[in-house]
């Protein structure tokens, strides 16, 4: 199943506004590896990249009422044999490798290894993107869990929705032999966008 963008459309302007999009993505398989300061994020891959596979955490497969949505848009329970599988099959994949949302879109979290080792064992480029929204809440955020930040913020959407910049980097390789250093460079590179 690929990830169809076309009836996201009207959700992406509903929920961020314009989208403006810097840098293309290479075709054929790829790691597409992005900040995620937001749960409106997941409709912004298919819209860079129409046939991406969006690797996620197995709780939004464990709802009900977002199993479906999840399903339809072909995202993947976050595993490297299967994020290896569709890369080798010549499939896109993204990945946020924080694994989960950063309301203030600071790039605070640390990013774990699994981009770089799924890429290294793939043997497919790495692909730098970010995403910046046009307004983040205050850091008033800051005195909430991390869960109860991201249900206030996808509460008060409305509030947030002002446009988004999507900036995707040059892709490189990595071997995986050092994943903490290879993915210190990724961090780096994504930071720097």
């Amino acid at each position: 199943m690929h990830v169809n963008p076309q009836p996201a459309l009207g959700l992406i302007r509903l929920l961020v506004g314009e989208v403006k999009v810097v840098g293309t993505v290479p075709t054929g398989a790829v790691l597409l590896c992005s900040n995620h300061p937001s749960y409106r994020d997941v409709f912004l891959f298919g819209l860079v990249c129409p046939k991406v596979r969006l690797l996620v955490d197995n709780k939004v497969f464990s709802f009900p009422c977002l199993k479906g949505w999840a399903t339809r848009w072909g995202f993947v329970l976050v595993a490297i044999p299967t994020a290896v599988g569709l890369l080798q099959a010549g499939q896109p994949v993204a990945i946020c490798p924080t694994g989960i949302v950063e309301a203030l879109g600071e790039d605070l979290l640390p990013y774990k290894t699994g981009a770089v080792r799924i890429a290294a064992q793939a043997g497919v480029p790495l692909v730098p993107m970010r995403i910046r929204y046009g307004n983040y809440p205050g850091a008033w955020v800051n005195r909430f869990s991390i869960t109860t930040q991201n249900v206030l913020l996808f509460l008060l959407w409305p509030f947030y929705r002002r446009g988004a910049t999507i900036t995707l980097g040059e892709p490189y390789q990595v071997t995986g032999v050092d994943a903490r250093a290879e993915t210190a460079e990724l961090r780096r590179r994504m930071l720097a966008l």
